[in-house]
């Protein structure tokens, strides 16, 4: 019983691309000595300030990194997936965590302790892979830090559509078609605007054959127009 567990465990950790390269020893050191949990939706995973003693690796699933405004009001500056490492930042400087994170839907995470990462970051693969991620995370947030700055909610919206269309996007005759499923609420979240805004600016593109709603989900009829909006000339990149 406990080899088939184990070997489950091999076959979830070869799939990740932080252990692409290691060899059959070190996998099979690292499934004797990880958990991989099953958690709910909406269930916290930390809080702003908790002792952050685990790496987690999304395995399947999402996670939401926000903050609270002194309002009061949820702001959402990451939304992390599959393949996505959590809290890795913090937990290299053992530090606190410095946001709160949130499960969007049933999502499954391994988890490693401080022991076992410390022995992971020898591995130069390992190493450059962190460095990457940590890059990437450090881009989005200067993205987003820059459009709560500087731009107004038309140009943030716009930037939120296209990406949503270039990560769930699917062409169709007449646009693009985002399947992810995502309430005004969310929306606002996200980019830090109220609903009543949100849904106003999105009325008024629907009213200018910007953008439709086709069985609850969004399409972009057209792209272009919102690209000049985001003041981007390629948001997915």
């Amino acid at each position: 019983m406990k080899t088939t567990k184990i070997q489950k465990i091999s076959d979830e950790i070869r799939k990740i691309e932080l252990f692409s390269a290691a060899d059959d020893a070190v996998i099979s050191s690292l499934a004797n000595r990880i958990n991989i949990i099953t958690h709910k939706d909406r269930q916290t995973l930390f809080l702003n300030g908790d002792p952050c003693d685990t790496l987690y690796i999304i395995i399947s699933g999402e996670i939401y990194l926000y903050f609270i405004s002194e309002e009061g009001n949820e702001v959402i500056f990451s939304e992390l997936q599959a393949g996505d490492t959590v809290g890795e930042i913090e937990f290299a400087l053992n530090y606190r965590h410095s946001s709160n994170a949130v499960i969007c839907g049933t999502t499954r995470l391994l988890e490693i302790d401080r022991k076992t990462f410390n022995e992971l970051s020898t591995i130069p693969q390992v190493s450059s892979y962190l460095i990457r991620t940590i890059a990437r995370k450090l881009h989005r947030t200067i993205m987003f830090a820059e459009g709560m700055a500087l731009y107004p909610l038309e140009t943030r919206l716009a930037r939120l559509l296209l990406n949503l269309g270039a990560s769930h996007g699917r062409s169709t005759s007449d646009g693009i078609l985002i399947e992810k499923s995502i309430s005004q609420s969310r929306m606002g979240q996200l980019i830090n605007a109220s609903r009543p805004r949100i849904n106003a600016q999105l009325q008024a593109w629907k009213s200018e054959r910007l953008i439709g709603v086709r069985q609850h989900r969004i399409v972009i009829f057209n792209k272009r127009s919102l690209q000049i909006i985001s003041r981007h000339s390629d948001p997915a990149a």
